[in-house]
């Protein structure tokens, strides 16, 4: 190039390189003990893309010495289709850290060191990106709880099994992000005598199957899932895994189907997942648009770009079934999909402006929802129709 070109024209090029959007909505972490026997160092969390590369460390997947963590898994890339990837949060024995330790000091699991709770070892988790959806295999009800306690804090999800409505893990009606399934294949089953695929995948491979599906899209009621055993049930005993929101699995026209999809506390699990995803989705749009630009005006135009990035995130929620599109009633009048509200610049005071913090940007979105059950009435006459 010329340098004699900068005397006639000068050209500065900048890069406004977005920010990454970290957040996943659509991965298993199976929160579990180490195995029985390592044949090589266990992570305290890692990513697998095969029960061979967990296998390859000593987790048992079959037979009768098989860890817990190995069925899940096993149960996991039995799902079709199979997950990509499948986290592993081991409650290992670690080697004492400092309060600030290393990525590599976390890694350590060794037999010497103090075994981490549950919450250390989910808070350790936390740094490693791409998981949504804690499933529990092999832990003590009191581990289950701190789990299910622990998910409520944050943007993720919690499988657990719950075989007793009558006195179940947690009371229902309390925890929003967690969801609880029935895993005997019948009412009286004896705890021994449950399949481990059932007792440490059932959560596995309905957040498997499900999460197959981008957020919105998806139910996790009528999922046919692989590799676990369904339920033969009575229509008594139905009522009370319905009554404290526990889904079950059973037979249906010669498919094992998932009956119920709900949290603990009665919402749908869908609507959950969906919500997290549309509340990230809009977060990472905005700060986008406040990071690549060199500012956003405190104007009636600055605004208008705010909105449009509201718009934008509602936009690609309908586009994957998560908010239901514009529907018109009988007299043909609009029932639009979602709504979007700022303020006007001359609406605010200089106190406001000053700030620099915009507020009262609102939306409003009607959900797609679901149809899990039909009801047809039918009338079969001689008479003229």
């Amino acid at each position: 190039m010329s340098a004699n070109l900068d005397r006639i024209c000068t050209v500065d090029i900048s890069l406004a390189s977005p920010i990454a959007n970290e957040a996943s909505f659509d991965n298993i972490l199976i929160l579990g003990p180490a195995p029985k026997v390592q044949k090589e160092d266990v992570p305290a969390v890692g990513v697998y893309n095969s029960l061979n590369e967990l296998t390859e460390l000593g987790f048992v997947a079959t037979g009768d010495n098989a860890d817990p963590v190995g069925v899940a898994a096993r149960v996991a890339f039995s799902q079709s289709p199979r997950p990509h990837e499948v986290y592993v949060a081991v409650m290992a024995d670690a080697v004492p850290v400092p309060e600030e330790p290393t990525d590599e000091e976390l890694e350590q699991a060794v037999v010497e060191g103090k075994p981490w709770s549950v919450s250390e070892t989910l808070d350790n988790a936390l740094s490693i990106n791409g998981w949504y959806c804690i499933c529990p295999a092999g832990l003590e009800k009191s581990q289950v709880v701190e789990v299910i306690q622990w998910t409520e804090t944050q943007n993720k999800i919690c499988g657990y099994i719950d075989n007793d409505p009558d006195d179940p893990v947690v009371q229902p009606g309390l925890y929003f992000r967690s969801f609880p399934l029935f895993a005997k294949e019948t009412a009286d089953q004896p705890d021994h005598a449950v399949p481990v695929e059932n007792q440490y995948g059932m959560a596995v491979a309905l957040a498997a199957k499900a999460m197959h599906y981008h957020a919105g899209e998806e139910t996790w009621a009528l999922k046919q899932l692989a590799a676990v055993y369904p339920a033969k049930l009575k229509s008594t005993f139905i009522k009370k895994l319905e009554a404290a929101n526990i889904t079950y699995l059973t037979t249906v026209a010669s498919k094992n189907l998932t009956q119920g999809g709900k949290t603990n506390a009665g919402e749908w699990i869908d609507v959950i997942r969906f919500r997290d995803w549309l509340q990230n989705d809009m977060q990472v749009r905005v700060v986008n648009l406040l990071v690549v630009n060199p500012k956003i005006p405190y104007t009636d135009g600055g605004i208008g770009l705010v909105d449009n990035q509201m718009l934008a995130s509602l936009k690609d929620g309908q586009k994957y079934g998560g908010i239901a599109p514009t529907e018109y009633d009988a007299d043909g009048n609009a029932n639009p999909g979602y709504k979007t509200s700022v303020p006007l610049a001359s609406e605010l005071t200089s106190i406001q402006k000053s700030s620099r913090v915009l507020t009262d940007c609102r939306f409003t979105a009607r959900l797609a929802g679901a149809i899990h059950v039909v009801n047809i009435s039918g009338c079969l006459t001689y008479e003229n129709l």
